[in-house]
């Protein structure tokens, strides 16, 4: 067997194999003469076919076979001698097989790209620390009391604060637009639910007096057909409710599953779980920006078939936040724009492929120590923690997911060490909702 290398664009490799004629006709001779104790001929019985008949049947689909088989058999004995490692499923083009010729075939394919791990050599890295203060404990209480309102029928119109119960039809330019009707919807004003000016515009509105409002689409809105675009919504308010909130006591304590203690017991209770979720999340940003910082100094080629493939993850999980996590049988993706997914593809090509490099040049390892400590950690926040943990280690799937993280940990704290970090402070409610932050920001 020859086999011959050559390099074309980027990482993309093209391999031509040519098995000697002599070992395609001893394949082709000997599955011949398999098929002819079993082949069915008129006129013959099974068995007594004639070798000739057999090969003048059969010879051309035998051959055919024989080619695909040597590609299989072949192509892997070729690219292991070469050390060569496909990126992708190689593109096979064989050539007409013919008797009395050598059989060729090329395979074209990408490969994984080569590179030394550049750490981060002094570079400054910005590392967040928060905390959670009694005023951000204070503040979630006022939130699940509003949560918790109990609501009352009122008769006048509708105020900031109410909810009002209201049927809607859009129109732009006196033609009602796909999806722009409701009916009984239920709305709290300034809850922030609607598009910019919807809500507001229902203030003063009274029940069983319908009337219009004007509102302008913004203009990154995600319906093309709409974004930019002033409407008109006829409204008809049927019912308007105002809220009470509810005493903040023993009776409301134990609406969270606090039996003694009272709303000492809740604060202590949300406190523990706010930290929590700030533990996770700084971990998850300050993870991000070491990962990034390590992206900026090792630069490489990527797959284009890895990446193509990363486009095609990040569309069906697309697919399944808009309708629904239920995997069905013969699922219809929607063909998303590629541009939508490009960039977020070839960071986690990119990252996946840097950290490999990482754990291999560091020897990082997922210890089981550390495994355990994250199941603990997790199994913490629930009622029933010995469940948890039997949930995980009772599958491989999901502790997989757990040495996973851990593997994410131990390799930005390696990074860290080679880089002058900065600590940024910021309050609990700007890293828990950073776009709330932002769009303040912005105001």
């Amino acid at each position: 067997m020859q086999v011959s290398v050559e390099t074309l664009n980027g990482l993309e490799r093209k391999v031509t194999v040519s098995v000697p004629t002599e070992k395609v006709e001893e394949e082709v001779s000997l599955r011949l003469r398999s098929l002819a104790r079993k082949a069915k001929v008129d006129g013959y019985r099974p068995g007594k076919v004639p070798l000739s008949v057999v090969q003048k049947r059969f010879s051309d689909s035998v051959r055919q076979e024989v080619a695909r088989d040597m590609v299989q058999s072949t192509l892997f004995e070729a690219l292991k001698n070469n050390e060569l490692i496909p990126a992708g499923y190689p593109n096979v083009e064989p050539e007409q097989i013919e008797s009395g010729k050598d059989f060729k075939y090329t395979a074209v394919f990408e490969v994984f790209p080569e590179f030394e791990v550049n750490e981060l050599n002094q570079a400054e890295v910005d590392v967040v620390e928060a905390e959670v203060k009694d005023s951000d404990v204070d503040d979630m209480l006022e939130k699940l009391r509003e949560q918790n309102k109990e609501w009352h029928d009122v008769s006048r119109a509708v105020a900031k604060g109410d909810k009002a119960v209201i049927d809607f039809e859009g129109f732009l330019a006196d033609v009602p637009f796909e999806g722009g009707r409701a009916s009984d919807y239920e709305i709290v004003i300034g809850s922030a639910s609607m598009i910019p000016g919807f809500e507001e515009g229902l203030i003063g509105g009274e029940k069983d007096k319908p009337f219009d409002i004007k509102v302008n689409f913004p203009d990154d809105y995600n319906h093309k057909e709409l974004a930019g675009k002033e409407a008109t919504f006829k409204i008809s308010v049927k019912q308007v409710m105002e809220g009470k909130l509810p005493k903040l006591d023993a009776v409301f304590a134990e609406k969270f599953n606090i039996k003694e203690g009272g709303v000492d017991a809740l604060k202590k209770d949300i406190k523990e779980n706010m930290v929590r979720e700030l533990e996770r999340k700084l971990s998850s940003m300050n993870r991000e920006k070491i990962f990034d910082k390590l992206l900026e100094k090792n630069k490489f080629d990527l797959p284009i078939s890895m990446v193509d493939q990363e486009i095609e993850h990040l569309k069906h999980e697309m697919f399944h936040r808009l309708f629904g996590q239920e995997h069905k049988e013969n699922e219809q993706i929607p063909d998303f724009p590629r541009a939508l997914f490009e960039d977020q593809a070839k960071r986690r090509v990119q990252l996946g492929l840097l950290f490999s490099e990482y754990v291999k040049k560091h020897e990082l390892v997922a210890g089981k120590e550390r495994v355990d400590a994250m199941i603990e950690k997790f199994a913490s926040a629930y009622e029933t923690p010995e469940e948890l943990r039997a949930w995980y280690q009772g599958n491989k799937e999901r502790l997989a997911e757990i040495e996973a993280l851990v593997m994410e940990e131990l390799v930005s704290e390696k990074i860290i060490e080679d880089a002058k970090v900065t600590h940024k402070k910021m309050k609990y409610d700007a890293v828990m909702n950073p776009k709330k932050d932002n769009a303040e920001k912005g105001a």
